[in-house]
């Protein structure tokens, strides 16, 4: 092989590509000329640097024929992209008017058939290139706050800001509590933690939904079986014991053909005299309450459950009291047919 000569501004430009350039390809090739200007065999230079013989002798080559652009990263096209720049529009649109989850997103979207599946980093990557971020919801007042209100909050100062941001949080701050049962078993729960406020949103703006007038809610007794059949009611006032009580009423006048465990959780209501005397009557039925340990929600697998109904499957927009319960019903119902989990 020809010695490699170089000239004092070609080491130099070298020297300082090979450390500052800001792709590790370039930087590599680089340096590899400047080895091969040093005497050091194809060989040599191929072990150095980690890659194939035929590699150095490519940039060696590319170096005779032009120069500093040969060591240039060349163009790599890759794969043509799955959906066209209309369909990527239309995850846009779909974004900047519902907001929610990624999955959320697809799940509304792919339902047409003229779009291709995708996964859940490609559709990341299409709303980032369209300066979508993933940001907290906004939780406003502003709308709902009457001239009295803010007449009062600005007479008694930081005391009429603190008791607005304390109806705020008790306005909002409602989900929709989702009683549930794993496998062969019930656990009933109250949550009273918020809906999901995360979203999808422009860069640059946040979205902001006001607090439901009268703290509407809708609350979900429900009990999964092993088998995948799913039991529920729908109410839209506060569970109570006797609530409880008439839903394990219901499940126990059906005639079993094995015994039946149900799994359940500590809480006031799931708990009391009315709840023991029951327990006895229930037990001549084949129907056994069990009590989990306490912070154990990973035995119950209905967790998955409610967590993809209120996370995912559900639209991510502010509902009125009757909106909200249509759309619980409809979530419910479409279990195991147009809503599925596989638990394994």
């Amino acid at each position: 092989m020809k010695h490699l000569e170089l000239s004092e501004h070609e080491r130099r430009t070298l020297r300082e590509m090979g450390v500052f350039h800001p792709h590790p390809r370039t930087r590599m090739r680089a340096q590899g000329i400047l080895r091969l200007s040093e005497g050091l065999t194809l060989q040599k230079t191929a072990d150095e640097f980690g890659v194939h013989l035929n590699s150095v002798e490519h940039w060696r080559q590319r170096w005779g024929k032009l120069g500093l652009a040969g060591l240039y990263e060349g163009r790599h096209t890759g794969r043509p992209r799955k959906w066209t720049p209309q369909q990527q529009q239309a995850l846009g649109e779909l974004a900047q008017s519902e907001g929610g989850t990624v999955v959320a997103l697809l799940r509304q979207i792919e339902q047409s058939r003229d779009h291709a599946p995708i996964s859940e980093n490609t559709a990341k990557r299409y709303l980032k290139e369209m300066d979508f971020t993933y940001k907290r919801y906004r939780y406003s007042l502003k709308k709902s706050e009457s001239r009295g209100v803010r007449a009062r909050q600005q007479s008694d100062g930081g005391a009429g800001r603190a008791r607005s941001r304390a109806a705020m949080r008790a306005a909002i701050f409602r989900r929709i509590r989702l009683q549930s049962e794993s496998p062969g078993a019930v656990r009933l729960e109250q949550d009273r933690r918020a809906q999901s406020n995360r979203c999808t949103a422009g860069a640059g703006s946040a979205r902001s939904v006001e607090p439901l007038a009268h703290r509407q809610r809708g609350n979900v007794p429900g009990a999964l079986r092993h088998d995948g059949q799913l039991t529920w009611t729908t109410q839209q006032r506060p569970t109570t014991r006797n609530d409880m009580i008439i839903f394990f009423d219901q499940i126990a006048a059906h005639p079993p053909s094995v015994p039946r465990v149900v799994l359940i959780d500590n809480a006031g209501i799931h708990k009391g005299k009315p709840m023991e005397k029951k327990r006895r009557q229930w037990a001549r039925h084949g129907l056994y309450l069990y009590y989990l340990p306490p912070y154990s929600p990973e035995l119950n697998r209905i967790e998955i459950l409610w967590k993809r109904a209120k996370h995912f499957w559900r639209r991510f927009a502010a509902k009125s009291g009757a909106d909200l319960l249509d759309e619980v019903q409809s979530l419910m119902s479409g279990f195991e047919s147009k809503f599925t989990i596989n638990f394994g």
